[in-house]
């Protein structure tokens, strides 16, 4: 958890998320790293960040490498960041037809 002038924030996973993440460490650094720049870091136009249009236009998807991890906020005083799913381009936006 980060906290800049009393703003801070959590990171949760969903089991399908945290499983690939579990595997690929190296997405998940760099996955955490971008949230940090995003919400209290001094270049937050640095992170490759888009909303999802369609159905699910209030999730946001961050660009890792090759992969995409979809997540949500959910606002407040801490702003909860719920990752949703993980995986390669192509995977990743067909897996999303079966959230709730």
């Amino acid at each position: 958890m980060d906290r800049k002038e009393g703003f801070s924030y959590e990171i949760h996973y969903t089991k399908a998320a945290d499983k690939f993440l579990n595997r690929h460490e190296d997405v998940r650094k760099q996955y955490e790293e971008s949230i940090r720049v995003l919400l209290v870091g001094s270049n937050p136009e640095a992170v490759d960040v888009k909303k999802i249009r369609g159905k699910r236009n209030d999730y946001f998807r961050i660009r890792v490498g090759d992969y995409r991890v979809i997540y949500a906020i959910i606002d407040g005083k801490i702003v909860v960041i719920s990752t949703l799913l993980a995986g390669p381009r192509g995977d990743v936006y067909k897996k999303m037809n079966g959230l709730k």
